[in-house]
């Protein structure tokens, strides 16, 4: 027996009302960004904030690939002074010598903020080790000894304030001598905090400390810093910027510009205050690529052509080599490679292209010198769009041609 299979072919009309769907929806085919050509369009024309696209050359890389090494800006507040006299807070040990008439018994050793004495009836030729006691300076940087009385001492070396007591005493004791020593240092420190391993307040000594010397002793660079969070995060010494203050003047350098021994390694007076602050360097890759990201420096200097490896390069099936952007945002100077005569170029974002395709310009991008939150973008090639409206077409007529070969 014969069977006889019936076959519903779709309506003329409706094919035509898929094909006009499909027709329109080519204009709105998905893309993950702009044309090389439709940048170039956008860069000619009038646009909102005036960029211009500058193409990345041998007569203009010597300019591009200059990093910028802030230096100097600690050496500018470098500055004489001393650490060995006293200030208000700080804590004073003393200890009174006596012969023949005494006033405290042969031996005292001041403790309390009141400067009470506690005395010894026998002489002794070396000083003991003092308590939890001792005399602080006062506010107005004075201190009070017995019998002596009301002293100023701010500004003075423990030195010169015991020949002060020895002429204070001077006639109402028999030969008095003094030892004065320094047991709480509160005058001369610095304040080191932010991104350190033990942020703290560093007295300073005799030895004269510098800028690395306080990091150093406060256990260098905080491990949160060295190996950062995340990927967008800092990693090293190269992300950490110091922010240093002293007096009424605050400045910032990077801490991997700063060189032991150089003029920006300055010299510490008290007061300082050393704040480290972690600020990784990255950069944003966007386009034809296989994952969008944002990817830290990990260096003080990066070029394009160790950025694009990083972000995997381009999309073989996608990309455009011929249009390889890095978009950069005004820093406040002129960019480099822009035409001086432009009408306030300091204010002008450009967009820097350079054609992969070209042999010569893969050692141009070995110099092009990439900056914090530059973003690359790799262009979509212009043929893709025939293949995206055909595959388009495909998943819209697939249905109706599983449905045609069901029925058969």
């Amino acid at each position: 027996m014969r069977v006889e299979r019936s076959v519903r072919i779709a309506p003329p009309g409706l094919a035509l009302v898929l094909a006009a769907v499909s027709v329109s929806g080519c204009a709105t085919l998905p893309r993950n960004g702009p044309t090389g050509k439709q940048i170039a369009h956008d860069a000619t024309r009038r646009n909102d904030i005036g960029f211009q696209i500058v193409d990345i050359s041998p007569q203009n890389i010597a300019a591009l690939s200059t990093v910028d090494t802030p230096t100097g800006a600690l050496a500018a507040l470098s500055a004489d002074g001393t650490v060995d006299t006293l200030g208000p807070g700080d804590v004073l040990a003393i200890q009174i010598y006596e012969v023949g008439v005494t006033l405290f018994g042969g031996r005292a050793s001041l403790a309390g903020a009141g400067g009470s004495a506690a005395a010894e009836a026998a002489p002794s030729a070396t000083a003991e080790a003092i308590g939890d006691g001792g005399v602080m300076v006062d506010r107005d940087g004075n201190i009070t000894v017995p019998y002596a009385g009301t002293i100023a001492v701010a500004g003075l070396t423990p030195a010169q304030v015991q020949r002060r007591i020895v002429d204070a005493l001077r006639g109402k004791s028999q030969s008095p001598q003094v030892l004065v020593s320094l047991r709480r240092n509160v005058a001369n420190t610095v304040v080191i905090m932010g991104a350190v391993s033990n942020p703290r307040r560093l007295p300073l000594t005799l030895a004269r400390e510098r800028l690395l010397d306080a990091i150093a002793e406060t256990g260098g660079i905080s491990r949160a810093t060295q190996t950062g969070a995340s990927t967008a995060t800092g990693t090293g010494a190269q992300d950490a910027i110091v922010r240093f203050t002293r007096g009424s003047r605050t400045v910032e350098q990077p801490l991997d510009t700063i060189v032991a021994g150089s003029p920006d390694d300055i010299m510490l007076l008290g007061g300082d205050r050393i704040e480290l602050i972690r600020q990784p360097r990255t950069f944003t890759v966007f386009g034809a690529i296989d994952r969008i990201s944002q990817i830290p420096f990990e260096s003080r200097t990066l070029t394009l052509a160790e950025a694009l490896a990083r972000a995997g390069g381009p999309n073989d099936s996608r990309a455009d080599p011929r249009s390889v952007f890095v978009f950069r945002l005004p820093t406040g100077t002129a960019a480099p490679g822009v035409a001086a005569a432009a009408a306030d170029p300091a204010a002008r974002p450009v967009a820097y292209r350079i054609n992969m395709l070209q042999a010569q310009n893969y050692f141009l991008a070995q110099r092009f010198a990439m900056r914090d939150k530059d973003v690359v973008y790799i262009a979509n090639a212009s043929a893709n769009e025939p293949l995206k409206l055909v595959q388009a077409l495909g998943q819209l007529f697939s249905p109706v041609i599983a449905v045609q070969n069901a029925t058969r």
